[in-house]
């Protein structure tokens, strides 16, 4: 459970996707020819000893270079010499590393979301470590400011800095005490050999540096020990004589609980956290009502993720803390019975939501209702209204599809009972999606026309990417025998990629041509089915 939390982590609301650019990771990466200073920097960080020596005659500029491709090559001894040459007193994990949230394939491929997220990992992994490193040497370096946002960080380097922010609160502690006694010892009279009372003065080692420091990162939370050693690094972080501070701009807290997550919300500083997730926490109503106030700090929040908790009674309370949030974009409810609360919770949101997700919110039709007519429509480009029943707000359905097709780019529906008779009314609203790039009609019990209705209206979509759904439920039977149902779902397959050859053909290129993905192919660890 807790390494499907630590990936799990990493998708959804706070961690937004850029669907527009291709994927960068693995094999689905385009290979793109390397330009010369990239090629030389690569063959320079191969060697420590060689990068010790190169940075002395490198122009400064060429430093960005060799940085990227020590990180990317995982190269520490070289990073570490870099960092105590750094010529600027900033860096950004942003404009080294290629961001890897990119494309559909994340959506459907849950290994390539794992390699992604391992990835970006090892990115703030290894540059956190080299630079404590380089503080704990006391290696000169103008560096002053590390920023990781951007990229997850995992629970055990993010108690690693936290001790070492009150590491180097407590070392200042003491240099102040032992400066207080030292002043003292210099006021005494002077003292002969032969009294028995002798004053010698004091000497404070210090691990970090006599500076000040700041990492700026994105936290992920969930065991007891990191919690608290955490609150108290962010606390002493906003003292302004420490010398070493940690700054959020990402917070996820899973398993806490509201007590917990009251302490440490406090701590925050509202003034740079733009994301936060609480999922898995258990707040009920009565809890989420108690964390409203601190909430509310947090006025620069672009992503809330409330999901997988019971908040069921406080519709009223959520409206008044969505309405304080003007820069908010990105919501995800999944799991908290809003059932026909929807209108009274988004109405007075400031801005259209860009990113909605709802899954098994147990919505009624009047919910559908609203959203077809809300102002959201006007912005909105990732929805989920999965595990909902749906089937009796076809209508409401179509509304809300025809309000946002030229700006839907992902749209998910799986499991949300829709059969034949929705589908045949609801598929011409689909092929009118301008801009969708991924379509998720899984676990819905449709028959073979229908699919194949379906699949000539949507892969026929300028921009679709990829289109996600099960097998038809012609394919199950229980008077006929396990080979005859395997035959009929392997002719389902067959079916589909041929209807999709028919009307794409294979002019478009391997990442333009829209991806099949089976639902019962990847339970099976079978992967994408392969023409």
């Amino acid at each position: 459970m807790e390494s499907s939390l630590q990936y799990d982590h990493y998708q959804g609301a706070v961690y937004p996707l850029d669907l527009q650019e291709e994927p960068n990771h693995g094999d689905y990466r385009r290979t793109h020819i390397k330009s010369l200073v990239n090629l030389c920097a690569e063959y320079i960080v191969r060697d420590a000893s060689f990068t010790k020596v190169a940075v002395q005659h490198i122009p400064n500029h060429l430093s960005v270079a060799l940085m990227q491709a020590a990180l990317l090559d995982n190269r520490d001894r070289s990073m570490e010499t870099l960092i105590s040459h750094w010529p600027l007193n900033s860096l950004s994990l942003r404009k080294l590393a290629p961001s890897l949230y990119t494309s559909v394939v994340p959506l459907y491929n849950s290994t390539y979301l794992t390699d992604i997220v391992r990835q970006s990992l090892r990115y703030t992994t290894c540059l956190s470590h080299t630079f404590l490193e380089c503080l704990k040497k006391r290696t000169p370096t103008r560096l002053k400011y590390l920023d990781m946002s951007g990229f997850p960080t995992a629970e055990v380097i993010l108690f690693y800095l936290a001790t070492h922010c009150m590491l180097a609160h407590n070392e200042s502690r003491q240099t102040v005490m032992v400066d207080m006694y030292n002043r003292v010892v210099n006021l005494l009279p002077d003292q002969t050999e032969s009294t028995d009372t002798s004053y010698q003065l004091m000497t404070a080692d210090t691990t970090i540096p006599d500076s000040s420091f700041t990492v700026k990162m994105d936290a992920y939370v969930a065991s007891d020990k990191t919690h608290a050693e955490l609150c108290k690094a962010l606390k002493v972080s906003g003292f302004q004589e420490s010398k070493l501070k940690i700054v959020l701009e990402k917070l996820d807290a899973t398993c806490l609980g509201e007590e917990k997550l009251q302490i440490l919300l406090q701590q925050v500083n509202p003034k740079f956290l733009l994301g936060l997730r609480l999922k898995y926490n258990s707040l009920t109503s009565e809890d989420f009502c108690k964390l409203c106030p601190v909430f509310e700090r947090f006025d620069k929040l672009t992503a809330l993720d409330l999901s997988c908790n019971s908040i069921r009674n406080a519709s009223d309370r959520l409206a008044h803390l969505l309405s304080s949030l003007p820069h908010l974009v990105r919501l995800d409810l999944s799991n908290n019975r809003i059932k026909t609360r929807l209108r009274q919770i988004l109405s007075n949101i400031p801005s259209a939501l860009q990113y909605l997700r709802l899954v098994g919110c147990g919505l009624s039709l009047t919910d559908i209702a609203y959203l077809s007519v809300s102002h959201h429509i006007a912005g909105l480009q990732e929805l989920d209204l999965s595990e909902n029943n749906l089937h009796p707000a076809a209508g409401n359905l179509c509304k809300l599809l025809k309000g946002c097709r030229s700006t839907l780019q992902t749209l998910e529906i799986e499991d949300c009972k829709l059969r034949d008779n929705v589908m045949e009314v609801v598929t011409g609203d689909l092929a009118s999606m301008e801009s969708l790039m991924y379509l998720n009609l899984a676990d819905n019990p449709l028959s073979l026309s229908a699919h194949e209705y379906l699949m000539e209206s949507v892969v026929g979509l300028t921009n679709i990417r990829a289109y996600r759904f099960s097998f038809a439920k012609d394919c199950y039977s229980p008077d006929i025998p396990d080979y005859e149902m395997v035959m009929r779902q392997d002719m389902h397959v067959a079916q589909m990629y041929h209807i999709k050859r028919n009307i794409r053909g294979d002019e478009a290129g391997p990442y333009t041509r829209p991806r099949l993905i089976f639902m019962e192919l990847q339970r099976w660890d079978y992967g994408d089915y392969v023409e």
